[in-house]
């Protein structure tokens, strides 16, 4: 490596440490390697889209450094930005980008925009973008420092995972003080609507599930739809379990991942819980249930929240055929029938509203 005058300069340990250790993960140390041509090749093949828009992100931030992030399943390409100052960015790049996609990443930005007026564990929205070409745009937010609570939970004790799902239950709470906007039509008409089209594509599906009646599934929805009615929408992570949900050393650090938010009831943001959380950790769960109410969950709540639990089941039915035709692999089928057959095994077939889980854990703590 070359500085000033050809002199050789050493490689920052930092750095030294990362390419020894995640090589595939550096991405870019500005001007840094000479012959420049060399890295320029080398980048070509592992930058991605990230490339396209490198000097604006630069212009903008001040970058040292880039680091990929390789887990999630949003679609979208993510990196680290390493600032001076030990600060650190998120840059979320989507592509393609139609004039619909921009729309809808733009109000995700502004919606962020908006939370931060109730919440201060989410990403600060800093700067939303468009590349010259009108192909990708890209938002540059607040990077929140640890680990994703679906790797970390495991870890820690029952009382420090209850502790931080009581957490994530008030931060919960805080974000569903944002009203839906008032071009909203709905909850009980949008969600009506999607549980008819749902039950539409059922008929496409031709894998039936193992021990599962759904004709009783569907009538218990249906007997319980007027519980939709007259509430007061708001806004909805939509995708709020352990993998959305950052924890620090031990502590709830903050919510990730906003790109399936929507407006509705608030209750719906819980039924996650009954397919993801549950099965990464119960005390955790209880702790959500617990620090949104107040200790105090009503009977009104455990209804609604066992009406989506219900309703869950036909579209995760269709979703994971679906997948199942687009990759000819049953994977998903078999998971669907698990997470099924366990939502109708802790509500004893909607026998019950409260999950027996949340029964047993409460039985034990006392």
């Amino acid at each position: 490596m070359r500085g000033d005058g050809g002199a050789t300069r050493p490689l920052p340990e930092n750095l030294i440490k990362m390419i020894s250790t995640e090589p595939k993960k550096v991405l870019w140390f500005e001007e840094l390697f000479t012959p420049r041509e060399f890295w320029d090749m080398l980048m070509e093949n592992i930058m991605g889209l990230f490339e396209k828009i490198r000097e604006r992100v630069h212009e903008i931030t001040g970058y040292l450094y880039v680091e990929e992030i390789e887990e999630g399943y949003s679609g979208e390409q993510k990196y680290v930005l390493g600032l001076p100052g030990d600060e650190k960015r998120l840059l979320r790049i989507i592509e393609p980008a139609s004039d619909a996609v921009i729309l809808r990443k733009k109000a995700e930005f502004n919606v962020l925009r908006d939370l931060r007026d109730y919440s201060d564990m989410i990403p600060d929205a800093h700067y939303f973008g468009v590349s010259e070409e009108n192909d990708l745009c890209f938002m540059i937010v607040r990077f929140i420092e640890g680990t994703n609570a679906e790797q970390s939970l495991p870890n820690y004790s029952d009382e420090v995972q209850y502790a931080i799902g009581v957490a994530a239950g008030e931060e919960l709470k805080k974000m569903h003080a944002l009203k839906a906007p008032a071009w909203y039509p709905g909850w009980y008409e949008t969600k009506k609507r999607k549980n008819e089209y749902y039950l539409r594509a059922l008929e496409e599906c031709t894998t039936k599930l193992r021990g599962v009646d759904l004709n009783a599934v569907v009538e218990f929805v249906e007997s319980r739809m007027d519980l939709m009615k007259n509430v007061e929408s708001s806004f909805q992570h939509d995708d709020y379990h352990p993998a959305n949900i950052i924890v620090n050393k031990g502590t709830f650090s903050g919510v990730i991942d906003f790109n399936r938010y929507d407006w509705g009831d608030p209750v719906h943001d819980f039924y996650k819980i009954a397919h993801f959380s549950r099965n990464i950790s119960v005390p955790f769960s209880v702790g959500q249930f617990d620090g949104y109410n107040r200790g105090n969950v009503s009977h009104e709540f455990w209804k609604k929240y066992s009406l989506y639990a219900a309703m869950s089941i036909v579209p995760d039915i269709v979703w994971s055929y679906r997948h199942s035709i687009r990759t000819g692999t049953a994977e998903q089928i078999e998971r669907s029938q698990k997470t099924i057959q366990t939502i109708l095994s802790d509500h004893e077939s909607f026998e019950l509203d409260v999950p027996l889980w949340y029964h047993e854990y409460k039985e034990k703590a006392l």
